[in-house]
């Protein structure tokens, strides 16, 4: 084909990867949950430990009696060192340290015995509180745990069913490439059959404008062998024409190619005629006569002939414009006609007496036909040629 043909690009994306799941932020929140439930217990564990620990040394320090600056000289020390002062520049010089367990009124009240006795429903109201609260979050954490399993389910099922989907759309595409494989396969072969089908009618139309101009010089051959043909055989016809006696029927005479038959019997003009068409011929009609072709027998003869010619409007022919005029302005005009229905050629210049003509000694001159004692003879004629019918 002259023009090739356009492909749509009807290529298809990559089918895209199954994407990993990815992880939920309610799978954030419970792993925090759970690391949070885990250091409260473990927060109440050291709690515990320390309560015990604590309500340990204060019940020593009960059992060990008053309490005495005595048992701790450094701490004096220390203090005084923190405030970059010594022994001396101690305000505390002149004091002397009252003994523990002894107040200005001289009681000895014990204080040992005081903190254990609300250290330990402190303990216990804290290692309460974090109970509580450690069972609420563990409470809260069971929910939770049971809100974000059931929306794993619902999440696990539209993931199937999305999954399912996604098979099913996969499969379609496929078999849609599939088919536009081999949509393309036809379109290909189809474009390269139209390709030859092209080259084919390429031939065909050179073979076709081959073959018609071979046709038209046949046919100009052909008119110009008719030409020829034609003139052959008006040359055979020429070479044909009768030049003998037989070539006309018996009792006509042949002369310059037509055949004439001269009456013995004197009828009317219009009775000539009708005698005349009863053997296929016509009167006599010399329009192609000149004078000196004119027949010797009529040249000598005194005996006049009807011949084909008329005075009138023909029947089927409209001469008047090359009606004569009467030279005396009568008003009367004329025209005379061959019986072939031909204008006379040298119409009379004076108004002529009579409506027909006849032929004596080889001259043509009007006569009187309308009566039935206007009587003459007659000379038919028709073409000479034994193929003719005759009677």
């Amino acid at each position: 084909m002259e023009e090739g043909v356009m492909y749509a690009d009807l290529r298809f994306p990559p089918t895209p990867a199954p994407q990993q799941r990815a992880r939920l932020p309610w799978c954030r929140a419970a792993f925090s949950l759970g690391l949070l439930f885990l250091m409260l217990l473990l927060a109440q564990i050291i709690l515990v430990s320390l309560s015990f620990h604590y309500l340990v040394q204060q019940q020593t320090s009960c059992t060990d009696g008053p309490w005495r600056t005595e048992e701790s000289p450094s701490y004096g020390k220390q203090t005084l060192e923190a405030f970059g002062m010594n022994e001396a520049e101690s305000p505390f010089e002149n004091m002397q340290p009252a003994l523990a367990g002894q107040d200005e009124d001289g009681a000895e009240p014990n204080l040992g015995c005081w903190s254990r006795r609300w250290c330990i429903p402190v303990g216990l109201l804290v290692t309460c509180l974090l109970l509580v609260a450690t069972v609420a979050l563990g409470a809260c954490y069971w929910q939770v745990t049971r809100s974000l399993q059931d929306s794993s389910r619902e999440h696990m099922a539209e993931q199937g069913r999305l999954s399912q989907e996604l098979r099913v759309q996969e499969q379609s595409l496929e078999h849609t490439q599939l088919e536009l494989a081999r949509a393309r396969e036809e379109l290909q072969r189809a474009w390269h059959e139209g390709n030859i089908s092209q080259l084919q009618l390429d031939r065909l139309n050179m073979e076709l404008r081959r073959v018609t101009g071979v046709l038209s010089r046949t046919e100009r051959e052909v008119q110009d062998v008719q030409g020829r043909l034609n003139n052959s055989e008006s040359t055979v016809a020429l070479l044909r024409s009768c030049t003998a006696i037989d070539c006309c029927p018996s009792g006509w005479l042949l002369y310059r190619g037509k055949c004439l038959f001269i009456s013995s019997e004197k009828k009317t003009w219009e009775d000539s005629r009708d005698e005349c068409e009863k053997t296929y011929s016509q009167l006599l009609v010399t329009k192609s006569w000149s004078r000196w072709t004119v027949p010797t027998f009529l040249k000598n003869a005194d005996v006049p002939y009807w011949i084909g010619l008329q005075k009138g409007s023909f029947p089927w022919y409209d001469y008047g414009w090359l009606e004569e005029e009467d030279p005396e302005g009568e008003g009367a005009s004329e025209a005379w006609f061959w019986v072939d229905g031909s204008l006379y050629e040298r119409p009379w210049q004076s108004k002529s007496n009579g409506t027909c003509a006849i032929i004596s000694r080889g001259s043509i001159k009007p006569a009187q036909c309308t009566g039935p004692s206007d009587l003459h003879l007659w000379i038919c004629e028709k073409a000479a040629g034994p193929s003719l019918p005759f009677k």
